[in-house]
């Protein structure tokens, strides 16, 4: 939908005059929308909100009875992502670790449980996913955090189109890499940015949402340690 979160204008009076020359100045309010094409208008990283820890963010849909989590853990040139899924029996929960390696364009699958990794390009999952998304001077909160919207669309190679709106935080800022989404497919950074949450809308309007419910900032060097591991 290419016309998703445009700002529209009506204003009434009975002022004939008065009413079109606030038309005109919304009409040209709205052209000043900033367009990011799943950029953000910086250009730099700011060092006074460089964060490095864990956000943790539960993950909905549709379905109440999905009670999925995840963390993401901000390290040195890499991300870690954790999710964990609940199992089939009672209490038991599926761990996923990922690490994307931005200085050697590297990204790491990781087997916890048999302490074993395998290697993949960076950003090879899910080739051909575009975004577009842009900030049209909406803003948001999450934890009392104030973060910018960033709204649009994501589409796939296949030609499938979803509605996509993403909360940037304000105060939590990634040095290392300027954009970068998860898989392809869920936005984690962007200008420099941590994304606090994330929601998409696919066409058949099944919803899905991550949004992040605790920070903890602090070293994680050891989350990145793979002396313990071996290849597979």
């Amino acid at each position: 939908m290419k016309n998703v979160l445009i700002l529209l204008f009506a204003f009434m009076t009975m002022n004939a005059t008065n009413a079109q020359s606030k038309k005109q100045k919304a009409k040209e309010k709205a052209k000043t929308a900033i367009s990011s094409d799943y950029t953000s208008e910086d250009t730099f990283p700011d060092t006074l909100t460089k964060f490095n820890g864990i956000i943790k963010y539960r993950m909905t849909s549709d379905d109440p009875s999905e009670k999925d989590s995840m963390f993401i853990i901000f390290g040195e040139n890499q991300i870690r992502f954790n999710m964990f899924m609940p199992g089939y029996k009672e209490n038991e929960v599926f761990e996923n670790s990922m690490i994307a390696d931005f200085k050697d364009s590297v990204f790491y699958i990781l087997d916890v449980r048999k302490k074993t990794y395998s290697i993949e390009k960076l950003g090879s999952r899910n080739p051909g996913i575009e975004f577009a998304l842009s900030n049209f001077k909406k803003t948001g909160q999450i934890l009392q955090i104030p973060c910018k919207e960033y709204s649009g669309e994501m589409k796939t190679k296949e030609g499938d189109i979803y509605q996509v709106s993403t909360l940037v935080s304000n105060k939590h800022s990634y040095k290392n890499v300027r954009d970068y989404s998860f898989m392809n497919i869920q936005p984690a950074v962007m200008g420099y940015k941590i994304v606090l949450a994330y929601k998409s809308k696919s066409v058949n309007n099944e919803n899905t949402m991550v949004m992040a419910y605790k920070i903890e900032p602090g070293e994680t060097s050891s989350y990145f340690d793979l002396s313990q591991y071996k290849q597979k």
